[in-house]
């Protein structure tokens, strides 16, 4: 490496940050390394683009396979397409070498697509089904979500993991495995390895809590009510949920899919609290580091505030539905079809977090995920054992039957 001969000025052809790194005395070739020809732009921008889009639709495709791993022995299904999406993009990147031309396309979807699709994410929420949980429900639901990130914050601390790691983990844990994981990332600007960190280790755990919790629950013999809520509490992905629930019976699905959905009912306090608790904390280090006035807001993601809009919509049950009818024809006849806003937006939001994921699985190498070690693993896996005994503990002691 050898360090620009001709100095360069504010007024040259090179701009400012290189300007400043010539002056600091930086080698020119990492100063160029993450800029983009502007040339193809638009050709990679494409091509990217069609890529994530391409593993994604496989990703769905896959999720509607009729055979285990993808569909259970009762018919409900217990992998997400976002966690396919992420492992098949990370086969592709590790396995062959991905083009330059593609990565612009390919951070597009992440950097673009995310946002929206946490947006759109907010029109699965509806306070109300807290409140038709009942004071008990929202207690012990309440209590979970605090335990789980009162426990990540603990061990995260006693095992030297990242707190921005802990923190994921926590989240995924509390509420719902990778969608929750995936919401709080651009919120505290986790690295992208991070989030297939993440949404790895509570898939797996959520797998492991799916074949153990069942047997637990027949050695104990406990109710179909008290196994519901144990498992809309214990388990963290809601499709995970759904299908360990049905399994055991038909009252146990129904009452751990209210739990489950009162739990993803406070992923948006919960992401709003955690992302002013983040934007409080970096304004702190920029005022100490020498900046006069700090605009909180400006450092707040704006896309929250549409995510809880539009869950306030939906708890108000402002998002209409249609009805649209067709023009009478000579061989159809009239037609009328239904269209659901609140439909199109959670399958507008699941879209665009699982093309958003393969993106993160297509820029993720194995290398980077090593880093991180065995440690977030355990604690984890820690905190979900905590949890799973606590409830149970709680279940017995309020004798829910």
């Amino acid at each position: 490496m050898e360090l620009r001969e001709t100095p360069v000025t504010p007024s040259s052809p090179y701009s400012w940050a290189e300007y400043l790194a010539y002056m600091e005395g930086v080698p020119e070739d990492i100063v160029s390394a993450g800029k983009q020809p502007s040339s193809t732009s638009a050709a990679s921008m494409s091509w990217g683009l069609l890529s994530c889009l391409g593993l994604t639709l496989v990703a769905m495709w896959m999720n509607e396979l009729p055979f285990w791993p993808f569909v259970q022995s009762n018919g409900h299904r217990a992998l997400e397409p976002v966690m396919l999406a992420i492992i098949m993009g990370m086969i592709i990147s590790n396995v062959w070498t991905i083009p330059k031309s593609l990565y612009p396309g390919i951070k597009a979807s992440v950097k673009k697509l995310l946002p929206l699709g946490i947006i759109l994410l907010g029109a699965r929420l509806n306070f109300l089904d807290i409140m038709r949980l009942g004071s008990v429900g929202v207690l012990m639901s309440c209590l979970e979500v605090c335990l789980a990130l009162a426990l990540m914050w603990f061990f995260t601390r006693q095992f030297g993991v990242s707190t921005k790691l802990g923190t994921l983990l926590g989240v995924g844990t509390a509420i719902c495995g990778g969608t929750a994981i995936v919401a709080t990332a651009p919120v505290i600007e986790a690295e992208e390895s991070d989030v297939v960190f993440g949404v790895a280790t509570v898939t797996l755990l959520g797998l492991l809590g799916m074949f153990l919790l069942p047997i637990i629950a027949h050695a104990m013999d406990l109710t179909s009510q008290a196994f519901g809520v144990w498992a809309g509490l214990a388990i963290h992905q809601t499709p995970q949920v759904i299908a360990t629930s049905f399994a055991y019976s038909q009252q146990a699905g129904e009452t751990a899919t209210i739990v489950k959905m009162a739990r993803v009912c406070l992923l948006a306090p919960v992401v709003f609290v955690i992302g002013f608790v983040y934007a409080r904390s970096k304004a702190q280090k920029e005022q100490s580091a020498g900046r006069k006035q700090i605009n909180y807001l400006s450092l707040f993601p704006k896309f929250v505030f549409g995510f809880l809009a539009l869950a306030l919509l939906r708890t108000l049950g402002w998002l209409p539905n249609f009805t649209m009818h067709l023009p009478q024809a000579a061989v159809v006849g009239r037609v009328e079809r239904e269209f659901s806003m609140t439909a199109a937006m959670q399958w507008g939001a699941n879209f665009c977090i699982v093309m958003s994921m393969a993106g993160v699985g297509l820029e993720t190498r194995f290398t980077a995920m090593k880093k991180s070690g065995v440690k977030p693993f355990v604690v984890a896996a820690l905190s979900a054992i905590v949890i799973t005994l606590a409830v149970l503990g709680l279940i017995r002691l309020l004798k829910i039957s």
